[in-house]
């Protein structure tokens, strides 16, 4: 399959960065000293990189039952889509939980805010035929997640104890 050496590699990195973040977060923090902008940090380095894993390992995972390669990564991109609509939507509800505001620092934020809906859409997309570069698609939504995952675990390993 096309890109399997890639996603696996991907999912190897999702499979990395969680692993760090279980050994830092244990060994740095004690739950009752994050705020709620800290816990709704880890959330959303939990589900993004989980999301990653999953997705990468997707399109082989649906090429066992299936022939079909158009029909392999149409299913791949709507399971995406749907974890990654999954993620921002418990982000959000997080937020709202939390009474935490988001705080934009700059264009990156800004554009990260923009790009994640945008991907979840494509990949909905592309779930209904309407897009031909399914596998390139997956791939950046897969890089996207682990993207905010790795980001959000930087700022765990640069957290000062209080």
């Amino acid at each position: 399959m096309e890109y399997s050496n890639l996603l696996n590699t991907l999912a190897q990195i999702a499979l990395g960065t969680l692993g760090f973040t279980g050994v830092v977060v244990a060994l740095k923090h004690s739950t009752e000293d994050w705020d709620n902008y800290e816990k709704i940090r880890f959330q959303a380095l939990v589900t993004t990189t989980l999301t990653a894993l999953v997705g990468s390992l997707l399109p082989q995972v649906f090429a066992i039952e299936s022939d079909d390669s158009f029909l392999t990564w149409r299913l791949a991109n709507l399971g995406i889509g749907i974890m990654h609509l999954a993620n921002f939507s418990s982000i959000i509800y997080a937020a709202v939980k939390y009474k935490v505001k988001p705080e934009f620092k700059g264009f990156k934020d800004v554009l990260d805010t923009i790009i994640g809906p945008a991907l979840i859409i494509l990949h909905f997309v592309a779930a209904l035929g309407y897009i031909p570069w399914l596998e390139l698609l997956l791939v950046i939504g897969v890089l996207q997640q682990l993207y905010i995952g790795i980001s959000n675990f930087l700022v765990f390993i640069s957290w000062k104890k209080k």
